[in-house]
């Protein structure tokens, strides 16, 4: 199997071993509809910094 490639550096920082990151906001919702929103919104994020995200996965 192939290995994978490593990404040590990102936008110019390096990245460091895994470090517990704690979320910094937080949501609540009362209809369905702020609840499609906010996935919505999630799932935008997370396409848009796929790269970034990945990468911190894998460190």
């Amino acid at each position: 199997m192939a290995e994978k490639k490593r990404i040590t550096e990102l936008y110019g920082v390096q990245l460091a071993p895994r470090v517990m990151v704690r979320p910094k906001a937080s949501v609540s919702v009362a209809t369905e509809r702020e609840k499609s929103d906010v996935l919505r919104s999630a799932r935008l994020v997370i396409s848009e910094h796929r790269e970034v995200l990945i990468a911190l996965k894998d460190r």
